[in-house]
């Protein structure tokens, strides 16, 4: 979507495994805030990516890719 500001936005989608208990954070904060799942991950991937952090450093448990 154009607008006055910038150039339109190109979106592309992806799949990612999470826990049962990451899915029911993330609808229960959707469904608290009226803010869509998108744009909820959207954010925190770049809330976590402008902390530079090392994603091998996290305490969270590794998800298969497969």
């Amino acid at each position: 979507m154009a607008n006055a500001y910038s150039r339109s936005k190109a979106y592309v989608s992806f799949q990612v495994r999470v826990t049962p208990e990451l899915k029911e954070q993330l609808v229960r904060l959707s469904y608290e805030t009226g803010v869509s799942q998108a744009s909820i991950v959207s954010s925190a991937l770049k809330h976590y990516f402008s902390a530079k952090r090392d994603p091998r450093e996290d305490d969270q448990d590794n998800v298969d890719e497969g």
